[in-house]
């Protein structure tokens, strides 16, 4: 037996665990229970959080997200695809009313540029009433909705959506007086120049929520495979990059110091027959437990191959660490408590 262990024949050493299958990346779009909507990109290679970002919304405001109705998971979807709309009703109400103050600012201009002030005089009450009328119909409303409130029978996404309602309409009262003054005590000129500058105000207005409506359609940030999630903490669609795959890849504390970048690890499929080889990558420093044992985190990427690995999937694995004498090998065998 001295003979055999002492001799000098080399033997192949090897350490085995269970590896973790993740994506290279990883974005993850969420829309939480309480309306909170952002999007997350996980770089698994290197492990950070390359990119997040949230959306801001009106206290109050009503959001539906609505993500494309043909996909199911497993779906393929390239980089600029059209992945989901966001519709805030408050955004939508704004540029409605935008766009009719803007429309009825055009018209006034032409009135006013024919020399007809009593036809725009006349035109202006009228605004004025309507805007009014709105407006009572707004208070109305808001008084029902804070005794509802109070009751605890009504949401305070609701009395929020009241209020804002309620606000935007006594603004626009307070525009509407303010071109009748303007029209009826000002000069033909002044009165040209105030109308310009209320119309050029409101297309920069609308122009701002033009904007604001184009980053509510999310794109793909790459090509990948979609799946959708729901639990408690809310609905997330999550694009996984399947160009390749990252393993993580537990080895107790004291067989780390045998792993090097560079050696090949050896992929064991349950539902296959086939084995994937792959590289170690990098090894981590930091020391986590595992069932009561002292690790770290080997890395390593598998490009794409013909046997997809299942994201989160347990992977049986064998890192070569190269031959051995034998001696040596019964010596990193051995398990010294």
């Amino acid at each position: 037996m001295a003979a055999v262990v002492f001799a000098p024949i080399d033997v192949p050493y090897t350490i085995e665990s269970v590896a973790k299958a993740l994506p290279l990346q990883e974005w993850i779009f969420q829309k939480t229970p309480a309306g909170i909507i952002s999007t997350t990109l996980h770089d698994h290679r290197t492990g950070l959080v390359r990119n997040v970002e949230g959306y801001q919304f009106d206290r109050g405001d009503l959001i539906e997200v609505q993500f494309n109705g043909g996909w199911k998971t497993g779906k393929g979807v390239k980089a600029g695809e059209t992945v989901a709309a966001i519709s805030s009703n408050s955004l939508d109400e704004q540029m409605v009313r935008l766009k009719s103050q803007l429309a009825v600012e055009r018209a006034n201009r032409e009135v006013l540029a024919s020399g007809q002030k009593k036809q725009l005089l006349t035109q202006l009450t009228a605004e004025i009433n309507l805007a009014k009328e709105d407006l009572r119909l707004r208070k109305l409303n808001l008084d029902r909705v804070q005794k509802l409130y109070h009751d605890g029978v009504m949401a305070l996404t609701d009395l929020e959506a009241a209020e804002n309602a309620f606000n935007e309409s006594s603004a626009t009262v307070k525009v509407a007086e303010k071109a009748f003054e303007v029209g009826a005590s000002g000069e033909k000129a002044e009165a040209l120049s105030l109308a310009a500058s209320r119309i050029k105000s409101l297309e920069k207005d609308i122009a701002f929520l033009k904007e604001k409506q184009g980053k509510y359609v999310i794109s793909a940030p790459f090509d990948g495979l979609v799946r959708f999630e729901a639990v408690p903490a809310g609905e997330s669609l999550i694009l996984e990059d399947t160009s390749a795959t990252v393993l993580l890849i537990p080895v107790k504390v004291r067989d780390s110091r045998f792993v090097k970048p560079g050696q090949t690890i050896v992929l064991e499929l349950l539902d296959a027959e086939a084995t994937i080889g792959a590289k170690v990558l990098d090894l981590g420093d930091r020391v986590e437990m595992l069932n009561f044992e002292q690790v770290v985190i080997v890395k390593a990427i598998v490009k794409k191959d013909k046997n997809m690995l299942t994201s989160g999937a347990p992977i049986r694995c064998r890192i070569r660490c190269g031959n051995v004498r034998v001696a040596e090998f019964l010596k990193r065998s051995v398990k010294w408590r």
